[in-house]
């Protein structure tokens, strides 16, 4: 029996099956089938694609992190057994929100409960002082810091007392018309109740496959404010909440008090919390917290700050610099907060690194797990959430705030990170993340990639390519762009400080290795030299071009059809362009693998680089 054959069975067993904990509400007719040989059958089947399945994880492993384990996913069926799970929420209101006029305050009807505190018993994440020496180069010091701080996921750094720049998000006209969308967040049902029904709505629908694709698992729409209004809400509702105003003002550690009650509502709700939020809010809305740089040679020191996140994503150290037509990416975004308004685990996209400066308000408390313990932290959620199983493309949507104290009962280390205003919290690649604000807040947050990220780019982009799902960045060009200015000026990029990125064991020297091996493999087994051509130059830089099956980048190869000139596809998805001959197939090369050998060549030092 062949792999097809094999896929093309389960997909047609998993179709028979009830969905996970839920009945049917359509009608639909039922089959007799023989249970010996459906058993036997899937017993055979799941032997294939074990083996199948190692031998793709082992081929697709970047170079360093073979130290982690592979990510094999156990089939789970437990979710078929019959789960009487309510999809209604049917605690008494406790918030009844007004509109985003000031005078239509949130009207809250229950209060604190302090005696059924749930503050987490966590250990806290390292703080880091730079000096004003260190201060200066930002990507310097996060090399420095990063063998202490990455073990815990996160950090917090306080800049030097010097460091002050003016606090323009809070000044002038843009704080007092500037009008930003917000989201309704439910608090007692950020636990898995908001996900689950959201699940239920995509596993009713008769053609998962097709109806899935676009849904998110995002919060409803709020309505509009402007900052100064949004401040005067969460006032309001803080004073509404906490009866007790001396908790802020005389308690120096207030935000213990919060953390407890928040914990309380998630865990052990006793009435519905609505709050309001704004989040990924792009800079063209709000305007950056930062002064934007400008041409003149007489800007102020924080216009020119490598600290100024408008800067940092584009600094020498940075390989998004090489993906200059990636906006997205580059420029920060802003999150406005409220009193529990939360951020629900995740792990950055594309495992890219995450700096997070609060501008200005009450303290944020995060938690953080090491990127060593993710695929512990998937596989607890996935626990509760057995609806998923089956349904890997929908993992990355799914919106869950689980206790602290739960990741610790499953072995899964957190630390907690209290960052106070003009403060800046660091998120390292691939660790899992989540938090919630105490009361108004306004903060700023920008991605970043130095050479230590590249083996989670290539781990991420082969993941993405088997969950069929888009990718944010073309980590094939950021990779080649990057070795090629290396190559050309390997002084220069001394001089960048990436005294590591070159020589045999440097970041850029393995990360090319790893990749160019891949690629030979794929255009060895995969292609047909004599149907190869040039790729031209132009191709896929003003506009990115992906696989149209699994949405491969297709920045260094790719797939096509005479019959359909604009329609190409990864390596591994050609014969899935169209029906045609395979005779018809071209194959479009950027670079020969002779010159990506000579790139790496170059960069051990073992070519002249003039000769590149």
């Amino acid at each position: 029996m062949t792999t097809k054959d094999i896929s093309s069975r389960m997909k047609t067993e998993d179709e028979r099956l009830t969905p996970p904990g839920f009945t049917s509400l359509m009608s639909f007719t039922l089959k007799k089938t023989k249970p010996n040989n459906k058993s036997s059958n899937l017993a055979g089947i799941q032997s294939d694609v074990d083996v199948e399945k190692l031998q793709k994880s082992v081929k697709r492993r970047p170079w360093i992190l073979n130290d982690q384990p592979i990510d094999l996913e156990e089939p789970n069926n437990k979710h078929l057994k019959t789960v009487n799970i309510s999809m209604e929420n049917n605690l008494p209101k406790g918030v009844i929100r007004g509109g985003s006029a000031c005078s239509n305050s949130p009207k809250v009807m229950p209060g604190w409960l302090p005696e059924e505190s749930c503050r987490q018993v966590i250990d806290y994440s390292p703080v880091f002082y730079p000096t004003e020496e260190e201060f200066k180069d930002i990507y310097q010091y996060i090399a420095k810091i990063r063998p202490k701080a990455e073990e815990h996921g996160i950090c917090r750094i306080k800049p030097p007392e010097s460091w002050k720049p003016p606090p323009l998000i809070i000044q002038g006209n843009k704080f007092e018309s500037c009008r930003f969308g917000t989201r309704v967040q439910q608090i007692d049902e950020l636990k898995d109740l908001h996900s689950k029904r959201k699940l239920n709505a995509i596993i009713q629908r008769e053609n998962l496959m097709d109806s899935d694709h676009g849904f998110e698992f995002e919060f409803e729409c709020g309505p509009e404010f402007t900052l100064r209004s949004f401040k005067t809400h969460a006032e309001q509702f803080k004073r509404s909440y906490f009866k007790k105003q001396d908790i802020f003002t005389q308690s120096v550690k207030y935000w213990e008090t919060v953390e407890g009650e928040y914990w309380r509502i998630v865990q052990n709700p006793t009435h519905q919390i609505q709050v309001l939020y704004g989040h990924n809010l792009e800079a063209k809305v709000l305007g950056s917290g930062f002064p934007l740089p400008s041409r003149d040679d007489n800007q102020t020191e924080y216009m020119k700050s490598q600290w100024n996140l408008n800067n940092t994503p584009n600094l020498p150290g940075s390989l998004l610099a090489f993906d200059r037509d990636n906006s997205a990416l580059l420029t920060p975004r802003l999150d406005v907060g409220m009193c529990f308004s939360s951020i629900c685990w995740n792990v950055e996209e594309h495992h890219l690194y995450t700096l997070n400066y609060l501008h200005s308000g009450a303290s944020r408390i995060m938690y953080g797990v090491p990127a060593k313990y993710r695929q512990k932290c998937e596989a607890l959620l996935k626990k509760n959430f057995p609806e998923l199983s089956g349904h890997r493309e929908l993992f990355h949507k799914l919106v869950t705030q689980l206790s602290p104290s739960t990741l610790k009962s499953e072995g899964i280390p957190v630390y907690r990170c209290v960052q106070h205003a003009k403060q800046f919290v660091l998120i390292f690649p691939g660790a899992y993340y989540s938090g919630f604000d105490t009361d108004f807040s306004i903060s700023e947050k920008v991605n970043l990639a130095t050479l230590d990220w590249l083996p989670h780019g290539q781990l991420t982009v082969e993941k993405y390519s088997e969950l069929n799902r888009k990718t944010s960045l073309s980590y094939d060009r950021m990779l080649i762009e990057a070795v090629r200015h290396a190559a050309k000026s390997p002084w220069d990029f001394r001089m960048r400080g990436w005294n590591n990125a070159c020589g045999k064991d440097g970041w850029l020297t393995r990360a090319l290795k790893s990749r160019v091996r891949q690629e030979s493999i794929k255009r060895e087994f995969l292609c047909d030299a004599s149907q190869s051509r040039k790729m031209e130059e132009g191709f896929g830089c003003s506009v990115k071009r992906e696989c149209g099956v699994c949405f491969y980048d297709l920045y260094l190869s790719a797939a096509g059809c005479a019959c359909s000139p604009d329609k190409y596809s990864c390596l591994e998805h050609s014969k899935q362009i169209c029906t045609c001959p395979w005779s018809s197939r071209f194959f479009l090369f950027r670079y020969e693998i002779s010159e990506l050998n000579l790139l790496i060549d170059t960069l051990e030092g073992k070519v002249n680089p003039k000769l590149v």
